[in-house]
């Protein structure tokens, strides 16, 4: 586990470094030093990168979810606007139909056919 002394020793071999005159011994120590320091903060950031992980997980998952009900929400309303395209087009062919029968009902009677409601 890391400590003040292993954090004061890391601090001096640095400098020494940084002054150029590390022996090949400090080198190895400089490098174990990091490598300790390296595991301890891997060590320490586990549970965080286990929750993101988990939460990745439940993410793509409710992404999945989503893309689905997405597709089958697109289907209805594009059977929805077919179904409105239809009543248009029945409801052209019946004011045509109607409108083809009071012109014939006025040819043959002279008069306008009553509205219906």
């Amino acid at each position: 586990m890391w400590n003040q002394e292993k954090q004061q020793r890391l601090d001096a071999l640095r400098v020494r470094e940084a002054q150029e005159v590390l022996s090949e011994t400090e080198r190895a120590e400089l490098e174990a030093l990091f490598a300790e320091l390296d595991a301890d903060e891997a060590e320490a950031m586990r549970p965080a990168l286990e929750r993101m992980q988990h939460q990745q997980t439940e993410l793509l998952a409710e992404k999945k979810h989503l893309r689905a009900e997405a597709a089958q929400l697109e289907r209805i309303a594009n059977a929805q606007e077919q179904l409105l395209a239809e009543a248009g087009a029945y409801l052209f062919d019946l004011r045509t139909k109607r409108i083809a029968l009071a012109t014939e009902y006025h040819r043959i009677t002279g008069r306008e056919l009553a509205a219906s409601r």
